[in-house]
């Protein structure tokens, strides 16, 4: 008969338990505030796909074949589907890679249930910090771009195969599943098969040690389906073009190590790199210190099996580390910084929560190493101490940059909604390299009906107008219009905002009325933020904008200038206050709205 619950313990843990998981909701609210309906770089390259199939014509090399070094096989599967569903709504994609980041979690924690002794809430307080890690909005590329699926997808692999491996399942259905897991980790991403590296000594030890011929049919069939995977991964293997050359690593030692410190410690660096190097010295030091005790303790059979899976865990992000610096380091110790890295990096320090955690325990169960114990337990207490300082930092500045992406990529959009009409070179810095290839693929997803809203075809404004609108000044206006020394050239200036949404406007158009009382569009551009406030301070949710225009772009005849406030969302346009005669009478005299009092 167990003994009866203590209520106080129950409540305890069940507030525990939500702490934990405050991390994902917060995590998911951060995804649906600022995730925005568009691709982004490489998820063009879907494009394809998608005119395939809707042609009846997608095959299985077009989803296995070679995309920079990645094989991306089941990802591409993956996205295919879930995008015909949604008729490629990325932020579903966003939805599947955060599902899975959820799946990632629970095997940690069924992970800690089978390795951490002591009781329960213990082992939900090291659950919260584990979440803290894998839930961090400091690679928040990661969260807001679809195609960032590949990154999470091996971390599932490696941690259901170590779940698996430590099952009570017979060798061969551990065997079987967990070499099906490592074949769906290689081809879906460049470090996917470190998968193969890092599961096989959990395999290994889970055969009894009197079964040595069992171990050796293991190990040989492991290596026989590492190879097989090596193999056909490289199978017509093209290096890219743009990609350093890997030996440059062994050329600049210091380099390279440092960028690989860099690397590691990116999750609590701020994408600061001296920062970075400093914390990845602290991370690494404690993995190698792990890996020494469990050297010395080798003999202890129940402690191997505690600690192997949790190294396990850190060697994945290690090796991926290793194999990232030989990849990258061409590209400046800067590129460390990435922080769609952290999304590989990030398990290193999750595996060292759990390791501290054990070594602790097991330095408390020998008499003879109390003051070992006393000396580690205060290094473990500092080193949480230090993460969770850094909390609150990494947290306002990763909103504020997912707030600046999602603002970027709204300006991005409004500029692709107008491709056909005024093709914006901007765009190769913010959303695709190659212009023309981006005009003929964003053609191609309007003719499907997967952009949302449809490009914009005319300069008519009052084509795409809001069919209504509160009064012109709750949108901003146009306070200014500024000429040039030599006369040929003009500045309009102002404010524009839209106050459905609460945010800065995507876009500002300029427009001149016809004869006819057409408004034809001549001149966009791209509002600001007036002030870079700090996090803690509300934000004015107007931007201010300006523009450059010459008079070739304007009819000869004298005409009524307006500007309009642009939602890349809905595709409308909303009118400003203020409009101005062009010519004007004295176009060497600033022209200012008679109805604004100056710049907001």
């Amino acid at each position: 008969m167990s003994p009866p619950t203590n209520p106080y313990t129950t409540l305890k843990q069940f507030l525990i338990l939500s702490l934990a998981l405050s991390p994902a909701g917060f995590l998911a609210m951060l995804i649906f505030k600022y995730s925005v309906d568009l691709p982004q770089w490489d998820e063009w390259s879907y494009v394809p796909f998608f005119e395939k199939l809707s042609r009846g014509s997608l095959t299985f090399g077009d989803l296995f074949a070679q995309v920079n070094e990645y094989r991306q096989f089941f990802p591409n599967l993956v996205m295919v589907v879930v995008g015909w569903l949604t008729r490629w709504d990325p932020r579903y994609e966003m939805l599947v890679t955060f599902l899975v980041a959820c799946f990632i979690s629970f095997t940690i924690y069924r992970l800690s249930e089978r390795t951490i002794g002591g009781d329960r809430t213990s082992r939900l307080l090291l659950f919260l910090v584990a979440n803290l890690i894998i839930f961090s909005p400091a690679h928040y590329e990661n969260w807001l771009q679809g195609q960032q699926l590949v990154y999470f997808i091996p971390i599932a692999c490696v941690t259901t195969c170590l779940l698996v491996a430590y099952s009570g399942w017979n060798a061969p259905a551990r065997f079987g599943l967990c070499a099906c897991l490592a074949v769906v980790s290689t081809f879906s991403s460049a470090n996917g098969i470190v998968c193969w590296v890092v599961v096989l000594p959990a395999l290994i030890l889970a055969e009894s040690s009197r079964r040595l011929r069992a171990r050796l049919w293991v190990v040989l069939g492991w290596i026989v389906g590492l190879v097989a995977s090596a193999a056909l991964y490289l199978h017509d293997y093209h290096k890219p073009w743009w990609s350093p050359k890997p030996l440059m690593a062994l050329s600049h030692p210091t380099v390279a190590l440092d960028y690989f410190l860099a690397f590691v410690g990116g999750p609590l660096a701020l994408s600061n790199v001296k920062v970075a190097v400093a914390m990845g010295l602290i991370i690494t030091s404690a993995y190698g210190l792990s890996c020494y005790y469990l050297g010395k303790r080798r003999a202890d059979l129940p402690l191997v099996r505690r600690m192997l899976v949790w190294l396990m865990i850190g060697g994945y992000s290690f090796l991926t580390g290793v194999m990232t610096t030989f990849g990258r380091l061409g590209l400046g110790i800067a590129q460390s910084q990435n922080t769609r890295y952290i999304g590989f990096s990030a398990f290193l320090l999750v595996a060292l929560v759990f390791l501290l955690r054990i070594i602790n325990q097991d330095l408390a169960n020998r008499s003879e190493s109390g003051r070992q114990s006393i000396w580690l337990r205060w290094v473990t207490v500092g080193l949480a101490g230090i993460f969770l300082a850094l909390q609150p930092f990494i947290f306002a500045f990763s909103i504020d940059r997912m707030r600046k992406m999602r603002m970027l990529l709204l300006e991005a959009k409004a500029s692709v909604l107008f491709i056909n009409l005024k093709p914006e070179p901007v765009l190769i810095r913010t959303l695709y390299p190659d212009v023309k290839s981006l005009t003929e693929q964003a053609n191609v997803l309007d003719g499907l009906g997967f952009l949302r809203p449809r490009l914009i075809r005319t300069l008519k404004v009052q084509d795409f107008a809001a069919a209504s609108q509160s009064t012109p000044a709750d949108y901003g206006s146009w306070n200014r219009l500024d000429s040039s020394e030599d006369g040929k050239r003009y500045r309009a200036s102002g404010w524009a905002s839209l106050p459905h949404r609460g945010e800065v406007a995507d876009a500002v158009i300029l427009s001149y009325r016809t004869a006819g009382g057409e408004a034809l569009m001549f001149e966009m551009t791209r509002p600001r933020e007036k002030l870079a406030e700090v996090w803690y301070r509300k934000r004015d949710q107007s931007g201010t904008w300006q523009v450059w225009f010459s008079a070739d772009q304007l009819p000869a005849q004298p005409v009524t200038l307006t500007a309009w406030a642009f939602d890349a969302n809905s595709g409308k346009a909303f009118r400003l206050d203020g409009e101005f005669q062009f010519p004007e009478s004295d176009p060497k005299r600033p022209n200012e709205n008679p109805s604004s009092t100056g710049l907001r």
